[in-house]
């Protein structure tokens, strides 16, 4: 899931270079055949909100000043002007927006509910107990009513109880910040990803067709920090409904790639496993295993919820996915010349992103198993298994227990 990227690969499918804002695909896999004498009984989710318009609308502003000003210096060329004119529309279509989840991000996450209720109708069957906990995020709140809504459509007779509060955020979205930012302006890490940086990030092409004064655009704008940011921008626009804008016409597919390139790099060092910034990340998701295995514990037992749903974010999935080595997802290197190659963002934080794991009883000797999906599709866990990707459940229970028990982020 989180490894074998080529730059063929991106080049025929250039909207992967949007790292964690590109929409979520329904393009799966198919699933394999469930063990026979099995039935799922329980759900264990987290995902990430939906679609969402760009974290900061100071950017909008920032960047629409940027180019008023070169235009009234007559320093745009006429594709400037264009890019300026669609930057007032995005302005103001975005105007107290920033973060919000939209339209597109909503319907995410009722297709997701709906496939999920397909998957396993028999846990969300008749007057099923369904747990619904979110992060504080409003997109995050947003997200989890229109899952529920989606499965109250479904079955009427369902018992669902929402919470967001403060208190969840302990395991929803759990940061040590002090600690992350040391580890992310140590020269360990920030020494190679500046080499990696100045080797992928060209903006001399692009500012030469946007900007046809090259003395006023020199004198006044940071090229490097421009081009970066319109990346952010023009990379957000895939979640952004309400408009029919994007930049595509400013860039070339090389300069996305390697944009993405130093986003995907980013990403692996600031929540991701990398060596780089000592592979504690994943450690950050602990409170959220610790809360997934005893939610799980109570559910085989007979006395827990028949589904507990999380909503979060892409900083809570991610170091999740790693810490439970799902496929792909653990892959440690220092080289970040050809880090895509072995791990990539998108296939495991797009908007919507989300795990499941699946629980199953035998009919007969009540035995329980349990199989893993990252956005849906099917990933392997570290654990030996002849019916991979299906586990037993005391074996996942003491590996992932015995994990916890070993951790320690000091």
């Amino acid at each position: 899931m989180g490894a074998q990227t080529t730059k063929e690969e991106m080049m025929l499918h250039i909207d992967q270079t949007a790292s964690n804002y590109l929409a979520y695909s329904t393009n799966f896999k198919p699933q394999s055949k469930v063990p026979k004498g099995y039935q799922a009984f329980y759900v264990s989710h987290y995902g990430r909100h939906g679609s969402r318009y760009h974290y900061s609308a100071t950017d909008f502003k920032n960047m629409l000043e940027i180019l008023q000003k070169a235009d009234s210096a007559e320093a745009l060329t006429e594709l400037g002007v264009s890019v300026k004119n669609r930057f007032a529309k995005i302005y103001e279509d975005g105007k107290m927006k920033a973060g919000d989840l939209t339209q597109k991000g909503v319907e995410q996450h009722k297709g997701i509910a709906r496939r999920m209720v397909k998957n396993c109708p028999k846990v969300f069957k008749g007057e099923a107990k369904i747990s619904a906990k979110s992060s504080t995020s409003v997109r995050c709140v947003l997200s989890m009513d229109a899952f529920c809504q989606e499965l109250k459509t479904i079955n009427p007779k369902l018992q669902i109880t929402n919470e967001a509060s403060k208190r969840l955020m302990s395991y929803i979205c759990y940061e040590e910040k002090e600690d992350q930012n040391k580890r992310m302006n140590d020269t360990l890490w920030t020494k190679p990803f500046g080499e990696l940086h100045y080797r992928l990030i060209h903006p001399s092409r692009m500012m030469s067709v946007l900007f046809r004064d090259k003395e006023y655009m020199d004198k006044n704008i940071d090229s490097v920090a421009f081009m970066r940011k319109l990346y952010d921008i023009h990379s957000s626009m895939q979640g952004m409904d309400s408009l029919n804008i994007d930049f595509s016409d400013v860039w070339t597919k090389e300069e996305l790639y390697n944009n993405w390139r130093v986003q995907n790099a980013w990403w692996y060092a600031n929540s991701g496993p990398c060596p780089l910034t000592l592979s504690k990340n994943p450690l950050l998701a602990r409170n959220l295993l610790k809360n997934i295995l005893e939610e799980a514990q109570k559910a085989v037992e007979g006395k827990g919820d028949n589904a507990s749903l999380r909503f979060g974010h892409d900083m809570g999935i991610l170091p999740l996915a790693s810490l439970m080595g799902m496929q792909g997802c653990d892959v440690k290197t220092t080289d970040l010349e050809n880090l895509h190659t072995v791990w990539t963002d998108f296939r495991i934080i797009p908007m919507g992103a989300n795990i499941q794991l699946i629980f199953y009883r035998h009919k007969k000797n009540k035995n329980v198993i349990v199989k893993a999906l990252l956005n849906e599709n099917e990933v392997t866990l570290p654990l030996k298994s002849d019916t991979a990707p299906y586990y037993n459940w005391e074996d996942f229970y003491r590996y992932y227990s015995n994990l916890l028990k070993a951790t320690s982020i000091k």
